[in-house]
């Protein structure tokens, strides 16, 4: 014991030393920004903010969690502190802090320390992962699959899943769930989502979505398990089945923050192992696309013929763009299962939203659809749609 004395007192001197320079570092940035203490949320455990994270955990199960987060905003103000497992955590709404977050400041911020140790298992590292020069690197990589030419080709799919879609809104005027039908339509990566995203300008449940797993592994992979006729293989079920698995787990860690380690998940562990055997397949596939290219003395022409026979008219897949950036197989998986992940709901939530807004507000439609019904019955080409300022100043909102 008495050997163990001077290691403790060691590490008990660090650590206070540790969090002096931490306090004394934030009073200087609060000082040198004008940013006053922000409100603190009354916590039953002052130690670890056990109440909180038990609370935010039933009213997220109980499907209050969007309700309840605005009915605490309105309680303690646009920003308030709480203890995430000893570890302050800051709560914002306001503007001015969300522009200099994501926008003004975007340098000084990040997501690394917080996503990549718990989600390193699963997907390594990519752009969701890393900040800085890192993830700089991994957008240079997606940068090419995104290109206008990829956007614009993804309008025709686009019209092809709406016209499925509308098929299944009755015409009785009956009540229909809008927001399931968006999740099949655009809560995956497929041709129509790239046009969405872009349109738009710009991380559920564990069970899976067929036609997540159909419209996603055409445009990420360059093959289709044919999900949306109902004729998914066993093997691309399983795959959907682990990803959304590893993909519930993961975020259940970064929920856990320095308790992570507590998550001793076989399950979860197998789940991880399975995605990653699926999508190796198909990053092995990109990377003897990759060798054919480099390996060709006359790349412009005879690629493109080569391309042709590949993926006929459609487009190039993502991952083939990303084998041509790079021959390392575990970035090529890293970057692929996060691009898998970037799309879970995003615009399907968006457009949920903005039909939940409009029907509150029979104003804003009107003007939104004269705005449409200005194109004189054509369909909108790619510029037509990012010069309808109405509807790009709703969607923006």
């Amino acid at each position: 014991m008495a050997l163990l004395l001077p290691f403790l007192v060691t590490g008990v001197c660090l650590l206070v030393t540790y969090h002096i320079y931490r306090y004394l570092q934030n009073l200087y940035l609060a000082r040198s920004n004008g940013c006053l203490p922000p409100r603190r949320y009354p916590h039953k455990d002052p130690f670890l903010g056990l109440d909180f994270f038990l609370e935010t955990g039933k009213i997220f199960s109980e499907n209050r969690y969007l309700p309840e987060l605005l009915a605490r905003y309105n309680t303690y103000g646009l920003t308030f502190q709480t203890n995430l497992f000893g570890t302050p955590s800051i709560n914002t709404i306001e503007p001015e802090n969300l522009q200099a977050v994501y926008s003004s400041d975007f340098q000084n911020w990040g997501v690394e320390p917080l996503r990549l140790p718990a989600q390193d298992p699963f997907c390594g590292r990519g752009f969701i992962t890393t900040d800085g020069p890192a993830w700089e690197h991994s957008r240079a990589l997606l940068k090419p699959g995104f290109n206008r030419a990829n956007i614009v080709a993804g309008l025709e799919g686009l019209g092809k899943a709406l016209e499925k879609m509308m098929d299944k809104i009755p015409s009785d005027g009956g009540t229909v769930d809008l927001q399931a039908l968006f999740f099949d339509l655009v809560s995956v990566p497929g041709p129509h989502f790239v046009a969405l995203q872009w349109l738009s300008l710009k991380e559920s449940d564990v069970n899976s979505n067929n036609q997540y797993l159909d419209t996603s592994t055409e445009f990420l992979f360059g093959e289709s398990y044919g999900a949306l006729s109902n004729s998914t293989s066993k093997d691309s079920q399983a795959f959907m089945d682990a990803f959304d698995y590893a993909m519930f787990g993961s975020g259940f860690r970064i929920a856990l923050g320095p308790f992570k380690f507590l998550y001793q998940n076989t399950k979860w562990r197998e789940a991880c192992k399975i995605t990653h055997a699926f999508a190796d397949r198909y990053v092995q596939k990109a990377l003897e696309y990759r060798q054919s290219v480099m390996s060709d003395s006359s790349p412009h022409d005879k690629n493109n013929d080569d391309d042709v026979s590949r993926f006929g008219s459609r487009t190039k897949p993502l991952l083939y763009h990303l084998a041509l950036q790079t021959s390392s197989p575990l970035t090529l998986r890293n970057e692929i299962l996060q691009a898998l992940m970037a799309a879970q709901g995003t615009t399907a939530a968006l457009l949920s939203n903005v039909f939940f807004l409009l029907a509150r507000h029979p104003a804003v439609y009107q003007k939104l659809r004269q705005e449409v019904l200005a194109l004189g019955g054509e369909e909108p080409d790619f510029d037509r749609l990012l010069h309808m300022k109405y509807l790009q100043n709703i969607l923006k909102e």
